[in-house]
């Protein structure tokens, strides 16, 4: 009997990781859906080879497929033996969560980037992922767990954010405490770019956000109310996450009555803006979780849209 070949992932065309259906797998973090498209697709790899090249039981392949087994899966490790095993392009790690194989966030520094004084102000403000330099988008990051917040929903908005920090390779604005540097950490601990030690934040509400091309507002108290007021005197695109309370919540009822803070949006972020509004959701984590990635496609949606603007 001849034996079968082993399956090589190194064959894999770099188009299977771009299909619609991988994509939404890898952000979801649904490795079932991820590894029936990739037998499907792979008709020579088997599930046994599957297991054996991601370090998993044959049976844990096969529950998977089947759909006896819960398909999302959160556990870093885990997901790093998959990235791994399959040989997965930097660009299917970070939308599954994970650093590029070579990143460096640049700005959340090493030992010896922290032993050098920064060039310039600018520089010393800026909090960079690996690739990005000073035409990348910026946004700012604003908000805290003040009284009146939903600790539920800034908690998912912390792991959508920090997936499109990652993906997006954005230049993020942050000061020394709340949501922004919440996020900051959360790419640290999650994502595990090598080299990290440290991030830079700035200080002054109207340093955080006046070279920002968008200001997220996720929860906050009256300091966050006091910056989103800076950053209407100063024209800014503002994106409250109203779900979250607090200063969002508020920021967000006042975009319905203020048209400075709402001309600017396009119907489709305005509808989503509406949806990422309601605080009714967070009885069911499925639900939040939903409505936060809702949030960041539409920011990255206009991130795009800038891009391309600019291109």
């Amino acid at each position: 009997m001849t034996r079968r070949k082993v399956f090589d992932p190194g064959s894999v065309p770099s188009s299977f990781w771009r299909k619609t259906d991988v994509e939404v797998a890898l952000a979801r973090r649904d490795i079932a859906e991820l590894f029936r498209s990739y037998l499907t697709d792979f008709t020579e790899c088997t599930q046994t080879q599957l297991a054996l090249l991601t370090e998993h039981d044959r049976s844990d392949v096969s529950n998977w497929v089947r759909g006896s087994r819960h398909g999302q899966v959160s556990d870093i490790n885990v997901l790093t033996r998959i990235a791994e095993g399959l040989q997965m392009p930097d660009e299917a790690r970070t939308l599954m969560g994970l650093a590029p194989a070579d990143a460096l966030v640049s700005s959340i520094r090493d030992e010896r980037e922290l032993t050098k004084p920064p060039s310039s102000v600018a520089e010393a403000t800026r909090v960079r992922v690996d690739g990005s330099d000073s035409s990348s988008p910026r946004i700012a990051i604003c908000g805290s767990r003040s009284p009146g917040t939903n600790s539920r929903v800034i908690d998912a908005a912390v792991r959508s954010l920090a997936r499109l920090v990652m993906v997006r390779r954005l230049l993020v604005n942050h000061g020394p405490i709340g949501v922004g540097i919440e996020v900051i950490t959360h790419i640290a601990d999650h994502y595990q770019p090598p080299g990290l030690r440290g991030a830079v934040a700035i200080f002054g509400r109207r340093n955080v956000i006046f070279d920002a091309s968008y200001i997220v507002i996720v929860g906050g108290g009256p300091g966050t109310q006091a910056e989103a007021d800076i950053a209407l005197s100063m024209g800014k695109r503002i994106l409250p996450l109203g779900a979250s309370g607090g200063s969002a919540a508020a920021i967000y009822r006042q975009a319905l009555r203020t048209p400075e803070l709402s001309d600017w949006m396009p119907d489709s972020t305005r509808e989503t803006l509406a949806t990422c509004a309601k605080a009714d959701m967070d009885t069911d984590p499925a639900a939040v979780e939903r409505m936060t990635d809702d949030f960041v496609y539409m920011l990255d949606d206009l991130v795009d849209t800038d891009e391309g603007d600019h291109a």
